[in-house]
C-alpha cells in the first residue's frame, strides 16, 4: 500500500507537523510527505505501551516522540505502509471506553488506543490511501503482459504491495470497569498532568508539556466517564 502526491491541504499540514516536532525531519525519509498526526497510546510488543503521537506519511505510520527534559528520551517505532497486511478497528460495547486500532503487518502486528474521533480518522486514511494505490496500479498491471516466469514467481512469494484487508469488530466486555482498572489510570493521568505542570514551569516550553498533559487529561476523563456508567 503507497499513497498518492499529498494534497495542499496535506502539504500545509505537513509543515505544521514539522514545526510542532522540531526533530522529526531528521528521521524522514526522502522525498516522504507528512499527512496528518494524532495522539494515541501506542502499544507494541518491541515497547509495550506508549503515549505518543502517530505520524502517517505517503510511506509509513510512524510511532513518535521527543522529550529534551530532563533528559533527552527519543521514541521511533515505522510501519512502511507496504508491509501492512490487515487492519482492524475494535469497537468498545461503551463510547466511553478508548476505540482500538490494530495494525497487523509482516514482523507483528501494534495496537493503537484513542478517542473514536481519532481512531475513525485513522481507519479512514488508511482505507483511502489503500483504495488510491490500488486504482493508480490497476491501469499499469493491466498494461503488463502475463510471462509465466513472473507468474510462477508471484505463486511462490508474496506480493508486498498487496492492499491491506479492512475489518470493524466489538469488542467484549474487559477488565477496563473495574474499580482498580479505573483508580489506575485515574492516578496514572494525575501524575502526567503534575509532570506536565513542572516541564512547563522549569523549561517554560509548550511544546515539552502539552504532550504529557494531554495525555493526562484524556486518562482522568476517561477514568471519570467510566466510573460514571458503571
Amino acid at each position: 500500500m503507497t499513497a498518492p502526491s499529498p494534497t495542499p491541504s496535506q502539504a500545509r499540514a505537513g509543515r505544521r507537523i514539522l514545526r510542532r516536532f522540531r526533530g522529526l525531519q531528521a528521521h524522514l525519509q526522502p522525498d516522504e510527505e507528512l499527512l496528518g498526526s494524532r495522539p494515541v497510546i501506542w502499544s507494541s510488543q518491541q515497547h509495550g505501551r506508549v503515549a505518543c503521537d502517530v505520524i502517517l506519511t505517503n510511506r509509513r505510520l510512524l510511532g513518535y516522540y521527543q522529550v529534551r527534559f530532563p533528559r533527552p528520551r527519543l521514541f521511533l517505532e515505522a510501519i512502511p505502509l507496504t508491509e501492512i497486511t490487515a487492519i482492524t478497528l475494535r469497537m468498545p460495547q461503551s463510547r466511553a471506553l478508548l476505540y482500538e486500532l490494530l495494525i497487523s503487518f509482516g514482523e507483528g502486528s501494534v495496537l493503537l488506543r484513542a478517542p473514536q474521533r481519532t481512531i475513525d480518522y485513522l481507519y479512514d486514511t488508511l482505507r483511502h490511501l489503500s483504495e488510491g494505490s490500488r486504482q493508480e496500479s490497476g491501469p499499469v498491471a493491466a498494461e503488463q503482459e502475463p510471462s509465466p516466469i513472473r507468474a510462477a514467481s508471484s505463486q511462490q512469494e508474496p506480493s508486498c504491495g498487496q492492499s491491506p484487508h479492512f475489518a470493524r469488530r466489538q469488542l467484549a466486555g474487559t477488565a477496563e470497569r473495574s474499580p482498580t482498572a479505573i483508580a489506575a489510570i485515574f492516578a496514572c493521568g494525575l501524575i502526567l498532568e503534575i509532570i506536565a505542570v513542572y516541564l512547563w514551569l522549569t523549561t517554560g516550553s509548550l511544546a515539552t508539556s502539552l504532550p504529557p498533559f494531554g495525555a493526562g487529561l484524556l486518562a482522568v476523563l476517561t477514568a471519570i466517564l467510566v466510573y460514571r456508567q458503571r
